[in-house]
């Protein structure tokens, strides 16, 4: 009697606890979306056109990879440049616009826009005397503009050293986005 009641147990609690297959968990959190290891520290998130072109990639840390549990919040500098130059390489970006390396502060953020005639990076830092746990940023919530005065800078032709380490130290997220491309769902 205590075998049969056992296996009714063992029996009962199998209908309740089994496997989620990559069904169930797309049913319940919807589809996957693409991400890309594009460097020790460095994950990758791309989004698409209609037609599957790349319009817009955001990068941001690793906090875990392999065997590996990564303990900081900012993209290193270095490898971040490398990444960049890798993923939109200069001849490809156009000159660069007015706007070019400017920053704007706002709800515990900085942002340093790189704006070329092609495409723009957009450099988030978060602010490390307060926490900001919690605290959800929403594209376009913020909306800053150039001062109309600012030159053009002295030379518009693209570098690799573009980017300014001492604005982008404690970059935490990077945003790549290419012009003239709608991305879907926009």
């Amino acid at each position: 009697m205590k075998k049969t009641l056992a296996l009714i147990l063992v029996f009962l609690a199998g209908d309740y606890v089994y496997p989620q297959t990559a069904a169930d968990i797309q049913t319940k959190y919807g589809k996957a979306i693409d991400v890309y290891s594009v460097s020790e520290h460095i994950w990758m998130t791309p989004e698409y056109t209609s037609d599957r072109q790349v319009c817009r990639m955001r990068l941001y840390p690793k906090r875990i990879g392999g065997n590996t549990n990564y303990g900081t919040h900012d993209l290193p500098f270095p490898e971040l440049r490398d990444v960049l130059n890798g993923l939109v390489p200069v001849e490809t970006r156009g000159a660069k616009k007015e706007s070019f390396g400017t920053t704007a502060t706002g709800g515990g953020a900085a942002w340093t826009t790189y704006d070329y005639e092609n495409v723009s990076f957009d450099f988030v830092s978060f602010f490390p005397a307060r926490s900001f746990e919690g605290v959800i940023l929403k594209r376009g919530e913020y909306v800053f503009s150039a001062p109309e005065s600012k030159p053009l800078p002295t030379n518009s032709n693209p570098s690799n050293n573009d980017f300014v380490e001492s604005f982008s130290t404690r970059t935490e997220i990077v945003t790549i986005t290419w012009n003239g491309r709608k991305c879907i769902g926009q």
